[in-house]
Parts: structure tokens; C-alpha cells; sequence
């Protein structure tokens, strides 16, 4: 990502397209993948709209491709004050041909999604753990054969040894 926003303040949009040299096409320095991403990531820190070249935080409209822009956005992002910073944000976070649909979290693993819902399971379990242990060692000891002649006698007419 760091070599992508380099080669954006150095070559702005050339680097998003492919270029022919010598008869042959080459593709373009910075990926779609890639500029959707730091699309995405502009949007997310409020920067779409204006591109510093120095710092290289931002995302020009102007780069987006043809399908993908949205008239408004354009005016929008030339006006730049906060009226159509509101604008702009309500285009891009509603549904619309030219605009990503909607700024979700990144999926992640199951794991880290249904850590909340295991974390209450666990301490609701704990809740009565005690109880439970309680319970486990009274039965554990009702269980256990008295001592006597009797229970040693019973023993050794199983056959087992002691």
C-alpha cells in the first residue's frame, strides 16, 4: 500500500492507468485492487474529494473509473466546503450506481466475531460453577464404599485384587 500512495504522488493518475510503450501495453503501476483499497480507506478518514500530494492522504474523484463515478461526486468534491462534505456523504453511503454501496467492518474469522457471544457463555457458566463442583464432590463421596469388613469381603468375592 505504502509503494501504491508513492507512486500516486509521484505519477497521480497515470499510475492507475495502463500505458503503451514500444508497441506493447503495460499494465498499470498501481492495481484496481489496490486503488479500490486506498479508495476505501480515504473514504473511511473523511480525506475523498481532495488529494495532498505531499502527505499522500486522499482520493480524487477524478481517478475513479467511468462506471464508477457519480456526477454529483465531482461537484461535490470541487466545492469542498461543508454543505457538500454532507453531500458527498450521503452519495456515497446510499445506494448508487457510481458509489460503493456500503463501508462495512472487515469480515474477519469466526473467531474473533463470536468472541463476545463465547465470553457471555463462559461467565454465565461460571455463575454456577460452584455449585456445580459442590454437587460433583457430595455425589462423588455418597458414591464411595463405607469402610468395613463387609465392603472388603465383597471385593474379594469379585475377584478382584486389592
Amino acid at each position: 500500500m505504502r509503494s501504491a500512495v508513492r507512486k500516486l504522488c509521484q505519477q497521480g493518475v497515470e499510475a492507475l492507468r495502463p500505458q503503451k510503450v514500444n508497441e506493447k501495453w503495460r499494465k498499470p503501476a498501481i492495481s484496481r485492487r489496490v486503488a479500490g483499497d486506498l479508495r476505501k480507506a480515504a473514504i473511511r478518514a473523511g480525506a475523498y474529494g481532495k488529494f495532498d500530494a505531499e502527505t499522500g492522504v486522499g482520493w480524487d474523484p477524478a481517478w475513479d473509473a467511468p462506471e464508477r463515478r457519480h456526477p454529483l461526486l465531482d461537484a461535490a468534491a470541487a466545492v469542498g466546503d461543508d454543505a457538500s462534505n454532507e453531500m458527498l456523504d450521503s452519495i456515497l453511503l446510499k445506494t448508487n450506481k457510481g458509489a460503493i454501496q456500503s463501508i462495512r467492518p472487515p469480515k474477519e474469522t469466526k473467531r474473533e466475531r463470536t468472541r463476545e457471544k463465547r465470553a457471555q457463555k463462559i461467565e454465565n457458566l461460571l455463575k454456577n460453577a460452584d455449585d456445580k463442583i459442590e454437587e460433583y464432590r457430595l455425589e462423588q463421596l455418597a458414591n464411595k464404599p463405607k469402610p468395613g469388613i463387609e465392603e472388603e469381603f465383597k471385593r474379594a468375592m469379585k475377584g478382584s485384587r486389592y
